[in-house]
């Protein structure tokens, strides 16, 4: 039996906490139920509207939020090979990497659709999707609505699932293949490493095309724990978050801790729910990790090194 796919994760998740809740993001919340049914749909409207089937690369570029996640879970499932793009790409970068990932399809919000749209003649891009409000040919939600509730049949654990890019100091970026293998092992680092269970809250504010962000978009689905976002880094948006939610984990890069702690509206007690933090990507000067131990004394910190060609997260 194949256990390195993840079928084997999401749907044990599912059969056990079926009305539990799976996604907050805003005003949109998911139950597990919901959260595998849009999935479903939407890897066949995929192949259906898009011919964007098991091996097919298709693109994403946009800020966070819960239709990212659905694109990767649909990936998962459906064999289809996701390549989410940096943010911070210039259009040459872009079409480059559009164009050397084979990706015919991609998805896009409106922040991010007239980039899209000024290279996707040069890059082959044959379809676009928009996410959210905006004009393109095709919506992300009628994908939903025009597929069906059907479960993809269960891939190869060598099967390619993910095409991320990454920089390096010389030339072009470079294609990073991930197999079903290397992620679903990347569950059993982060999840036991971090405890995590169904009691966990987490909260995506590292940008979700990045390895980063892999152990919050694999693991916690995986362990019935709730996933929320924030479209891109503010203090006051992660502030708010964390005390509304009741966020229990959360990744940041040591300048956004320094950016919180030192927001006007900033108080300790905002943040009593967050019981792990792990940062990473630069090291945390001293006296701004005194601070953070000094505050939360209770807390676990964590230091976090990885890159995306070990499939995030090293140690």
């Amino acid at each position: 039996m194949k256990e390195l796919i993840y079928h084997r994760y999401l749907l044990p998740t599912v059969e056990r906490l079926p009305d539990a809740i799976a996604v907050i993001d805003g005003p949109f919340r998911t139950t597990y139920a919901e959260h595998l049914d849009r999935v479903c749909r939407l890897a066949d409207g995929m192949r259906t509207e898009l011919g964007v089937g098991s091996g097919d690369r298709f693109a994403v570029m946009a800020l966070n939020g819960h239709e990212f996640l659905e694109l990767y879970h649909a990936s998962f499932l459906a064999g289809s090979v996701i390549n989410p793009l940096n943010l911070r790409l210039a259009p040459k970068e872009l079409s480059f990497i559009l164009s050397d990932s084979g990706a015919k399809v991609c998805f896009v919000d409106a922040f991010f659709a007239a980039l899209i749209d000024g290279v996707r003649e040069d890059a082959g891009v044959e379809k676009v999707v928009m996410i959210g409000e905006g004009e393109s040919d095709l919506r992300f939600e009628s994908l939903i609505e025009a597929g069906q509730a059907k479960l993809p049949a269960e891939r190869e654990e060598e099967d390619v699932a993910i095409l991320m890019y990454t920089g390096g100091t010389t030339g072009l970026p470079k294609g990073v293949v991930l197999d079903n293998r290397a992620l679903m092992l990347d569950i059993y680092k982060v999840a036991t490493r971090w405890g995590m269970s169904e009691s966990f809250v987490y909260l995506h504010q590292t940008p979700m095309f990045h390895a980063a962000s892999l152990g919050g978009i694999l693991a916690i689905p995986a362990v019935g724990g709730v996933t929320t976002t924030v479209p891109v880094f503010s203090p006051e948006s992660v502030l708010d978050a964390i005390e509304k939610e009741q966020v229990t984990m959360t990744v940041m890069v040591p300048t956004m801790v320094g950016m919180l702690l030192d927001h006007p509206s900033f108080r300790p007690e905002r943040l009593k729910s967050l019981k792990v933090l792990t940062y990473g990507a630069s090291p945390m000067p001293t006296p701004l990790l005194e601070r953070v131990l000094t505050l939360f004394p209770d807390m676990d910190v964590y230091q976090g090194y990885g890159m995306t060609e070990n499939c995030g997260l090293l140690t």
